[in-house]
């Protein structure tokens, strides 16, 4: 089968949010996202300064990866925003190729570091472990509802 990553353009805005939508609704997530609320993230990700993206193909739209550079005080920084495979394609190999690829044009570009957010102790927290992620000890995630 032939496989290719391509650049995550608007023209794949509307496969990626309903990939988006079967994935994230899904185990270990289950959230309750619409195909109208994942194609506003997405599209507002894409809209971000520094947007990076890629989806990866064979014969469909199998996943993508996306985020934005940022600039900090002395180097550039990656935010992984999203990154999402197809269940029934997972541990197959696409999200690594996709992370690949991203690491590679973010090296080109001089970026020297990513960070992201993800559900503790579950699956993608143990894919982003594999590939030489860990848990920053100076920095911690707090929220305020309201």
């Amino acid at each position: 089968m032939s496989e290719e990553i391509q650049t995550f353009t608007t023209e794949y805005l509307d496969k990626c949010a309903h990939l988006y939508v079967e994935v994230f609704n899904g185990e270990p997530w289950n959230e309750e996202w619409t195909f109208e609320t994942a194609r506003a993230r997405l599209f507002e990700i894409m809209n971000t300064p520094g947007f990076i993206g890629f989806v990866f193909k064979q014969h469909e739209l199998l996943g993508f990866v996306a985020g934005y550079c940022k600039q900090g005080e002395k180097s550039k920084s990656f935010y992984l925003e999203e990154i999402c495979v197809q269940p029934h394609q997972q541990r197959q190999g696409i999200g690594t190729k996709l992370l690949n690829q991203l690491m590679n044009t973010l090296t080109t570009i001089e970026v020297t570091g990513v960070y992201l957010l993800t559900k503790k102790d579950g699956q993608a927290e143990a894919f982003y472990t594999k590939h030489g992620y860990q848990k920053n000890q100076q920095m911690i995630f707090m929220t305020k509802r309201f």
